[in-house]
């Protein structure tokens, strides 16, 4: 039975509302104070949530978040009980698709040279420079324990260093990393990662960085391709050799659907971190939504293979099946970036996947009724709670389903909402499937937004 306060509240404004506050303000404690607040996965711009029984106990003084301890030989110079900012996986997200050079380490990557002492500005003591090295391995491996371990003691140390360029960029890279290894919702996710990205670029104004956290902002959550292009190619002729320069223009170009662009910069970006992990699965999803179908899937199974916790491979790969359907193949690596994730939401919706698709099983439903009920239910919930609505993924699993009013009526509401998409692979499938359908085509046309590479 459910106990008084064990409700869910959905969305900024009303988890607002219910701490007597504004918008940004709760936004603001959940990034400074560790206010416990939830993300859907689910597109460019996710939803989130908190449980009311958690916000009491966080205002009673009795919430999750840890102490950020300083070193001794580092004074604090403001109060020192800094709240975590990143709620630590519950024991109990689906997002599209992070380093200086010679910053963080990449996997598989080279470690350029770089100053031990003042790197940016900013002389680290021996203790300091330890905790620095520790969290940016954290941040590296792409966990979200680690991430909620490497962020509050990066933010300790750009406190206190705050002219030191290369900490500011290696905790402007942990937010961004933890929007998508982690559970940070993406509002609280952009505005930190900004706020660092700003703070490394008046030590450094050329910080390449700075300028690839801008642009990943820009395109994602600003929804502005146009100038998202404008900054990574900026930050790509000030760091040519920059892995993650490259890697993350050719996300977003993917994306959009510019796909000689994409492969262009997925091709330097393996030619200076050849192997690393994360790289090859954000290469393989880039393969599918180029209509790729066959290498994506090899390339995505054999970094699975290789590292059965990254769980954007997982994530890729559960896309790859469904668009097949191929549902059994959906649930499986559904399960395993539940497990990698270890969050509470995203493991009761694949158990719920798991539950209809044995109740279709039964039933000898071969349209899976069940299963895309539950989808579709899903992903218009956190789509229609978003501060920002994008209706790309509810679109795609209704075409899947075959639901040819619903798609209708979803591209309707996004038009209404007066949304722009990317989502190259989804707009691809639906445009395939209903390819009879000139209203549908005409409707997803209209969606289309702004190319990122001049023509």
């Amino acid at each position: 039975m459910e106990k008084p306060g064990d409700h869910r509240i959905d969305g900024w404004k009303s988890i607002a509302a219910y701490l007597g506050r504004d918008r940004s303000t709760a936004i603001r404690w959940a990034g400074d104070r560790g206010l416990p607040v939830h993300a859907l996965p689910g597109g460019k711009s996710r939803s989130v949530y908190a449980l009311a029984h958690e916000l009491d106990a966080w205002m009673a003084g009795q919430g999750a978040g840890t102490v950020a301890e300083l070193p001794p030989d580092d004074p604090p110079t403001a109060p020192p009980n800094v709240a975590m900012p990143l709620p630590p996986p519950s024991p109990s997200r689906w997002s599209r698709r992070g380093a200086a050079l010679g910053l963080i380490a990449l996997g598989g990557g080279a470690l350029a040279a770089w100053q031990w002492r003042g790197a940016g500005g900013g002389a680290l003591s021996d203790a300091t420079m330890a905790r620095y090295v520790t969290a940016r391995d954290d941040v590296a491996l792409r966990d979200g324990a680690r991430l909620a371990r490497a962020i509050p003691v990066l933010r300790a140390i750009a406190a206190r260093h705050p002219d030191h360029a290369g900490v500011q960029e290696s905790l402007a890279e942990a937010w961004l990393l933890a929007r998508e290894f982690g559970s940070a919702p993406d509002a609280v996710a952009f505005a930190e990662a900004r706020r660092a990205a700003d703070a490394a670029r008046k030590v450094a104004p050329q910080s390449v960085v700075a300028d690839r956290v801008e642009g990943v902002a820009a395109y994602w959550c600003d929804r502005d391709p146009v100038r998202a292009g404008a900054v990574f190619r900026r930050a790509i002729a000030n760091g040519p050799r920059d892995p993650l320069a490259h890697l993350w223009y050719a996300n977003i170009l993917a994306d959009n659907g510019e796909d000689a662009a994409a492969a262009r910069e997925f091709d330097a970006a393996r030619m200076l971190a050849p192997g690393a992990p994360y790289l090859l699965a954000d290469y393989g999803w880039g393969l599918w939504m180029a209509g790729r179908v066959v290498e994506a899937r090899e390339m995505l199974d054999d970094v699975a293979r290789r590292q059965p916790m990254l769980s954007s491979a997982h994530d890729a790969l559960s896309i790859v099946a469904l668009a097949g359907g191929d549902l059994a193949g959906y649930a499986l690596h559904l399960r395993a970036r539940a497990q990698a994730r270890a969050e509470r939401e995203l493991i009761a919706y694949s158990a719920a996947i798991d539950r209809t698709l044995a109740i279709d099983a039964a039933t000898g439903d071969g349209r899976y009724a069940a299963t895309y009920a539950v989808m579709l239910s899903r992903a218009l919930s956190y789509t229609q709670s978003a501060e920002r609505p994008d209706h790309s993924w509810p679109a795609f699993v209704a075409s899947l389903a075959g639901e040819r009013g619903q798609l209708g009526a979803i591209l309707a509401d996004a038009r209404t909402h007066g949304e722009r998409w990317g989502a190259a692979g989804f707009v691809r499938h639906i445009r395939d499937r209903w390819r009879g359908d000139a209203a549908l085509i005409a409707a997803l046309g209209r969606l289309r937004q702004q190319r990122i590479e001049p023509e």
